[in-house]
């Protein structure tokens, strides 16, 4: 199957519910936990990379540089997944033009908390970075779309915004063509509390040179990045864009979300396409949290021809988070990420640049439920579920797959999985279609009942049939 034919089938099949955007309540992600630092050491599947964390990067003003397989909700009542418009910001609020374009970076810079930007349909190239420093910003297309507002880097500005505040909203706009990142969320410098509540919603992000979005603590590792979503969004790195990705270090240095010392993040509903180089190197995951995160809930994703799909936690040593509370304290070393769920993701390559689906390292009390990962021609592929290193201690049930790994003195309970997995489980797989087929007698009532085995992709639960099924979809006769 080609690139294009799957970036066309996935914008076929329903991202117009991206363009809504609103403060839907997030379900507790329970013991979600997550963690891992960078540690200058890349380790994944069956290849070794290098990484470099930012913290303060010192980005400044001055720069000059979901949706997808949507299906049958069995429930009456609104969709789980649906994603509805943001209410109407209040408080002051500032109108975006093409006439204040050139004011927009010293206006953003001085606001006041709570100011709302509010862009009218264009394509805006951005002058330099946006510097959020005031608590309660937002900032949103008047019409709720996100295909009616471009901000675009051109490949001059390092990062479209930097956020060292807490409580703001980036919501139903395209972001395109940074130096670094789309959005990069750090603490400043001199920080003691932490930045919570950043809110990334509707968006649409494409081509992005290194990470999309950048998540870090300060370079003092005084305060850090809790309690953020990322939610009903789509990433795509496109042949177009696929050139300028920056090759420091591993020789592709992009990713999707890539947080740090992290606590408490929601990824949700969201669709990542195509982000890999290739033959430049391994890029880094759709999804990725480590250097000590904690309790990440990444659920219901759609990550489509990316290189590496999700991962907690990366190598066996690193930077550490102390928690007050040692959530381990029997565990002695480095943990990358603490607790953390991953269900209900389907993930799908077919191209020889993809290396892993879901990787597990140093990741303790982690736990992965009802994915779906089908890679069969992707033959580079190393795995679709690794978990490695002695501190790891998961639990992976319920997952459809093509291969499971372990590595490392790596410990996990591994049951009720199907592996070696083939096209005939699934109703159109050249269509991007993992719904079951009624003939899928190995996947259909054969998984266990778990805690928190949350909604299927569609926005089912987990209730039809005798058990639960094996991978993201529970068919519904």
């Amino acid at each position: 199957m080609k690139r294009a034919l799957i970036i066309l089938l996935v914008g076929l099949m329903g991202f117009a519910g991206i363009a809504g955007i609103a403060a839907c309540s997030s379900p507790d992600p329970g013991s979600v936990d997550a963690g891992d630092h960078d540690t200058g050491d890349q380790d994944t599947g069956d290849q070794d990379t290098g990484d470099q964390d930012a913290g303060d990067t010192g980005e400044s003003d001055t720069d000059t540089g979901g949706t997808g397989d949507a299906g049958e909700n069995g429930e009456n009542g609104p969709d789980p997944l649906a994603c509805p418009p943001l209410s109407e910001p209040q408080g002051q609020i500032v109108e975006v033009t093409q006439d204040n374009l050139a004011d927009l970076p010293h206006l953003v810079r001085t606001a006041d908390p709570d100011t709302h930007f509010v862009f009218e349909p264009g394509t805006y190239d951005l002058p330099n970075t946006l510097h959020v420093r005031a608590p309660g910003l937002s900032f949103r297309s008047s019409t709720g779309d996100a295909n009616d507002v471009v901000l675009d880097g051109r490949y001059e500005v390092n990062s479209l915004f930097l956020v060292n505040a807490s409580d703001v909203t980036i919501a139903h706009l395209t972001l395109t063509r940074a130096v670094h990142h789309a959005v990069h969320v750090s603490p400043e410098g001199d920080a003691t509390e932490d930045v919570v509540g950043t809110d990334l919603y509707g968006l649409r992000i494409f081509d992005i040179s290194q990470q999309f979005v950048k998540v870090n603590s300060n370079g003092a590792r005084t305060a850090f990045v809790d309690d953020g979503r990322l939610e009903c969004s789509y990433f795509e790195l496109t042949d177009a864009g696929r050139p300028n990705v920056d090759p420091t270090a591993t020789g592709c240095y992009t990713g999707g979300i890539d947080a740090h010392s992290s606590r408490g993040w929601l990824i949700r509903n969201n669709d990542f396409i195509d982000i890999y180089c290739d033959g430049a190197g391994l890029a880094e995951h759709a999804v990725h949290f480590w250097s000590a995160s904690r309790d990440t809930l990444v659920e219901n994703n759609r990550i489509i021809g990316c290189a590496r799909g999700v991962g907690f936690g990366l190598s066996e040593s690193g930077n550490v988070r102390d928690y007050d509370d040692d959530p381990y304290p029997e565990v002695e070393g480095y943990i990358g990420h603490y607790d953390g769920l991953i269900r209900n993701n389907i993930i799908f390559a077919d191209h020889e640049w993809y290396d892993t689906g879901i990787e597990l390292a140093q990741a303790r009390g982690a736990r992965v439920y009802h994915n779906t990962i089908y890679t069969p021609e992707a033959t580079g592929a190393f795995s679709s579920i690794d978990y490695r290193f002695p501190n790891t201690d998961a639990v992976i049930r319920n997952n459809l797959t093509d291969r499971i790994s372990v590595r490392n003195g790596a410990s996990a309970t591994v049951d009720h999985n199907l592996e070696g997995i083939g096209p005939e489980l699934f109703v159109d797989v050249t269509a991007l279609n993992f719904r079951l087929v009624a003939t899928a007698t190995d996947a259909i009532d054969q998984g266990v009942e778990v805690d928190d085995a949350g909604i299927d992709i569609d926005g089912n639960p987990r209730n039809a049939g005798e058990a639960p099924d094996i991978g993201a979809h529970e068919f519904i006769d």
